[in-house]
């Protein structure tokens, strides 16, 4: 693991509790994703120094090349960790993303922290939202996608669970 990486995940550290703590996998439904959101907000609002400092790292490791290594515009991606006891059980990917992505299924639910990639840039929405925390409730199926100005997409998935391409919705 590159330095850069491992103080990425120095920085993520209390949002890795905070998100392993929540309800995700007994969450089902719009109304309980958005309980859990708004629990997030509270804790740790997205205008907050700490959830700023790391859209700021999201963006110096997509420019220098180690975040979002794979794939190609309009959607680049890459994994910052695996579901680990490190990691409170939670796979840890970022994906820098314009228009649509891939299908998936949700089997314990995703959360993300999502930010412009371009501070400067306004309007951009990911799946609807505005810059911030989103969460998908356990089981749910979308296809992600960023309306405006590219995001960044940093997403914890417990135990890295998740399926692409599903074929019922």
């Amino acid at each position: 693991m590159s330095a850069s990486t491992q103080a990425l995940l120095e920085q993520l550290a209390p949002f890795l509790e905070a998100v392993a703590a929540l309800p995700l996998a007994e969450s089902h439904d719009a109304d309980a994703a958005a309980s859990i959101a708004q629990r997030l907000r509270q804790e740790h609002p997205a205008e907050g120094p700490a959830f700023q400092a790391v859209g700021e790292t999201l963006r110096r490791g997509v420019a220098e090349g180690w975040l979002c290594e794979r794939g190609e515009p309009p959607a680049r991606f890459g994994r910052v960790a695996k579901a680990s006891p490190s990691t409170h059980d939670l796979s840890i990917d970022v994906v820098e993303l314009e228009g649509p992505a891939l299908r998936h299924r949700h089997p314990r639910g995703e959360i993300t922290m999502a930010f412009p990639a371009d501070p400067a840039a306004e309007g951009s929405r990911f799946d609807g939202h505005p810059p911030g925390w989103v969460v998908m409730p356990a089981g749910s199926v979308h296809t992600p996608t960023v309306t405006g100005p590219r995001m960044l997409l940093l997403y914890f998935l417990p135990g890295g669970a998740v399926e692409w391409n599903p074929s019922e919705t």
